[in-house]
């Protein structure tokens, strides 16, 4: 005899549902850790991708530097005319000039000769460059010629630096460009 009221099928019914919702629950927990391992794993490469870019883009910044004090100083193999590598005389305005450019050839673009970039990885430490020599532009007044400190109007020579710069992984590049214009 049952003195506790229950019936010989009522404890095994308990029990199924019991289970059904113990497995739901574990079903949800379940979808929300790998929901949560894969957002970790996106944001992880997220961070990775931005720390190549700056890398990259550290890299590219000191060709830009490089370039702009070799044309202050007059270093050797920054002048033109176009027969030296990386640099790039004016062409036609129908041609863009860096479209002839070839970044994995070391003939047409010029090799970063700075000081070392030890603080960067191996892979960053050779960013490249390239020169354009544009032509005459308007200075303050709207004349082409820009006078000088001795009073010679002379036209000012502006040259567009476009640097490329790897990230730590070599997967990603950067490129930055800068205008650089020289007082006659």
């Amino acid at each position: 005899m049952n003195t506790r009221g229950y019936t010989a099928i009522g404890p095994a019914r308990q029990a199924g549902v019991v289970l059904f919702v113990a497995l739901i629950l574990l079903l949800i927990l379940s979808l929300l850790g790998v929901t949560a391992a894969r957002m970790q794993t996106s944001e992880e490469r997220m961070a990775r991708n931005e720390d190549n870019h700056q890398i990259g883009a550290q890299a590219a910044e000191a060709a830009l530097r490089f370039g702009e004090s070799g044309i202050a100083t007059g270093a050797p193999g920054m002048t033109f005319p176009s027969t030296n590598p990386g640099m790039l005389a004016p062409t036609s305005w129908n041609v863009d000039p860096m479209s002839l450019v070839n970044w994995s050839a070391p003939a047409t673009v010029i090799a970063y000769a700075g000081p070392p970039l030890t603080s960067l990885p191996a892979a960053s430490q050779s960013p490249e460059l390239v020169i354009e020599l544009l032509p005459a532009v308007s200075g303050k007044g709207g004349s082409l010629a820009v006078t000088s400190l001795t009073g010679n109007s002379q036209p000012a020579t502006v040259y567009r630096l476009t640097a490329q710069g790897v990230g730590a992984d070599g997967t990603s590049t950067t490129m930055l460009q800068s205008i650089y214009e020289t007082s006659p």
